[in-house]
């Protein structure tokens, strides 16, 4: 590459630009790219005789002719670029200035490229985009701002890092201000593309490609292009497909389950023997039996964590009362497996405060070794939408907002259940709670979590035996069911009342007033120092569970019901449990089933038994039944 060199008026001759590319071999000037942008360059302002051209419009014909010149394939350097740019800038400054009478002032030659030539630069040959949410109408000014990079540790992700940006920005222009870098900020934001990540959930971004998950050789339209995947292997990265993180690890066809022996204890350990030892026991059968199916399942888990586009629709909670029992060594291996970029840490206690879902930007899984014991999760809005990939308004220190959905898989470890405030079904099935039963107190291999699990023969076969499973919905074995039950019952003492009495009634007719002195009394002994709930709350969280019931049914929780015979019968429930308000008013003696028989008014709001209930199962999870849920007045 030749230098270029300048006039007396600073700008740049005509010969100057063909030494700026290559010659013959004979010597004699080569009819050059560059040659060529000069001559239309020149011709478009030549068809506009009379006053000089604006400099705007010149800044504006000139980057445009020579950006759209360019060779992809071999793009030139930033300092190149630059040289030739403002070689080209400055002849059609010159002749423009030619046409502007001395003394009038003309046009300064230009030293640097403007932060709107660098903003240009940038969208042509480093594929800067807005990413949006995908399919949903979300304003322009939230979308997040993205580079591709073609090269390094990161090679294929598009990079949101405002600070990765401005350095590349300033290739071209090393003098380039902060003041400069946002108002190219606000030029690349007007005028980039908008993109949506790539959600298809079986395009996975691997240390060295993009790994296709389906079975079969497939041609797939992505974004009005048409790509062919060939199966259970690796893609080159497309600048066209956008993801903006992966897994560090490669996905490596030949990996095998390595057999390491400690050189100090002499322990063998692999990783697959690892795993099944969270959850088998020799000897046990029994023990094994209550586990069935949790190995099988903590594979699954470490594939959803680089599976970040299936809707898995769950998170999965580890959950031990027990020290030592592995749940952390397993979150170690996650993290090396997806990547120190891809991963962060929100705890459930952090969900609702400003600026914590700020690294979900870049990140495909969140990881919590630790959540306090006792935690009280109120506001579980942005839980929700993280478990089921819906739009996250996102807030960022210093930084303008955006709205992004979160792909990706999210393990949260708890020593203790936490509350939550809403108790819905549809909020019980995102749990999938993970127990952790053994404990490996003064057994503990700290190697393992140290140096096995990091090294490149171990991840290269964990991430090669995930991305050969075949599913996309994650198992729920009985161990997991018990827990997400024992949790129902923790969290929601209506339920856990309900549990309890649904088959004790001796009526038909439950009359809301009656349920909630029961239920008072009842909580007053398992839960001494416990604040009970309102009426209103109480009849609310009630018809919530009675909804699932195939005994008990409320069609409307207003209407109010005339008892007939439906209450005839004494309830001892009232009697066992003192509820003064429902005693007879006019028997004086010991008989319970007397003392039981209050005076019914004439008509209630309440719950109905079903006429022929289809079981007498104490299961009130399945069934249904069409109950008005809205919390009472």
């Amino acid at each position: 590459m030749s230098s270029v060199t300048t006039d007396s008026q600073g700008g740049t001759a005509d010969s100057n630009v063909v030494d700026l590319t290559s010659r013959r071999s004979d010597g004699s000037p080569a009819v050059t790219t560059l040659a060529r942008v000069l001559d239309s360059t020149r011709a478009y302002f030549e068809e506009s005789p009379g006053p000089a051209a604006p400099q705007n419009q010149i800044y504006e014909v000139v980057t445009r002719d020579y950006l759209r010149a360019i060779d992809m394939a071999a793009p030139p350097s930033p300092k190149l670029l630059e040289a030739e740019l403002l070689a080209l800038l400055n002849i059609v400054i010159r002749d423009e200035n030619e046409k502007i009478p001395k003394g009038d002032g003309r046009m300064p030659m230009a030293r640097h490229l403007s932060h709107w030539q660098v903003a240009q630069v940038l969208l042509k040959l480093h594929h800067v985009i807005r990413i949006t949410p995908e399919n949903i109408n979300v304003e322009r000014e939230y979308d997040l701002l993205a580079m591709y990079v073609p090269r390094g540790e990161n090679a294929g992700l598009y990079d949101s890092s405002e600070d990765e940006i401005r350095a590349v920005a300033r290739l071209y222009n090393t003098q380039l201000s902060l003041a400069d870098f946002r108002e190219m900020t606000a030029i690349l934001k007007e005028d980039a593309p908008r993109r949506h990540r790539c959600a298809h959930p079986d395009l996975i971004a691997v240390a060295d490609g993009i790994f296709f998950y389906g079975g079969d050789d497939r041609d797939i339209d992505l974004d009005g292009r048409t790509y062919r995947f060939t199966a259970k292997s690796t893609h080159p990265f497309d600048p066209e497909l956008i993801f903006t993180a992966k897994t560090p690890v490669r996905f490596n066809p030949d990996a095998e389950n390595v057999v390491l022996i400690h050189p100090t204890d002499g322990t063998e350990w692999d990783v697959e023997s690892w795993i099944a030892d969270l959850y088998l026991t020799d000897g046990d059968a029994d023990y094994n039996t209550a586990h069935e199916g949790m190995v099988e399942l903590i594979w699954e888990i470490l594939g959803a964590m680089v599976r970040p586009h299936v809707r898995w629709g769950k998170s999965a909670w580890f959950y031990s009362d027990v020290g030592n029992n592995g749940k952390g060594t397993l979150c170690a291996l996650m993290r090396n497996l997806v990547g120190s970029r891809s991963h962060t840490s929100i705890p459930l206690s952090e969900m609702g405060k400003d600026f914590a879902l700020e690294p979900l930007v870049r990140a495909t899984a969140i990881i919590v070794d630790e959540n306090d014991v006792g935690i009280f999760v109120d506001k579980a809005a942005n839980l929700k939408a993280i478990q089921t990939n819906d739009v996250v308004p996102i807030s960022r220190k210093y930084k303008t907002p955006v709205s992004m959905q979160f792909f990706g898989f999210m393990v949260q470890c708890l020593n203790g259940m936490p509350r939550m405030k809403d108790k819905s079904e549809s909020a019980y099935r995102r749990h999938l709670f993970v127990p952790f039963d053994k404990s490996f107190t003064g057994i503990e291999r700290r190697y393992i979590k140290d140096d096995y699990l990091k090294r490149r023969d171990v991840l290269e076969y964990v991430l090669k035996r995930i991305l050969l499973m075949e599913y996309y919905v994650l198992s729920e074995p009985v161990a997991t069911k018990a827990v997400l039950a024992e949790y129902k019952a923790w969290n929601d003492p209506v339920r856990a009342f309900w549990h309890e009495f649904r088959l004790q009634f001796a009526w038909d007719l439950l009359p809301f007033p009656f349920l909630y002195d029961l239920f008072k009394v009842w909580f007053g002994l398992v839960n001494p120092s416990g604040t009970t709930i309102s009426r209103q709350q109480f009849i609310s969280d009630l018809l919530s569970v009675v909804e699932a019931d195939d005994m008990w049914f409320c069609t409307d929780k207003d209407k109010r019901i005339r008892p007939g015979a439906l209450m005839d019968d004494p309830e001892p429930l009232i009697a066992k449990h003192e509820l003064a308000g429902w005693l007879s008013p006019t028997y004086m003696g010991k008989d319970p089933m007397l003392r039981s028989k209050p005076h019914v008014a004439a008509n209630y709001r309440g719950i109905l038994r079903y006429p022929n209930p289809p079981s007498q199962s104490t299961d009130t999870d399945t069934g249904s039944c069409s109950g008005n849920t809205s919390e009472d007045d």
